[in-house]
């Protein structure tokens, strides 16, 4: 193999890796997102939770939370 053969070679393989690194930071980047939105979720859950579990929820009916419903 001649010298630029070789450095053909090491630029295509170089093109490559560069490429391929550009991909993972875009892929990178939209988990960063999902991941970011849901911990915002789990965050409005966990609030959701508290509310339920201290009886602050507006149109809970102020059923208690043990209590069956009515249809029952």
């Amino acid at each position: 193999m001649s010298q630029i053969e070789s450095i053909t070679e090491l630029q295509s393989q170089l093109a490559h890796l560069e490429r391929h690194v550009t991909e993972q930071d875009a892929e990178f980047y939209q988990l960063a997102k999902r991941l970011d939105a849901l911990s915002q979720l789990v965050q409005r859950q966990q609030a959701q939770l508290s509310a339920l579990s201290s009886g602050g929820v507006a149109g809970a009916g102020d059923m208690p939370a043990n209590e069956k419903p009515p249809h029952y």
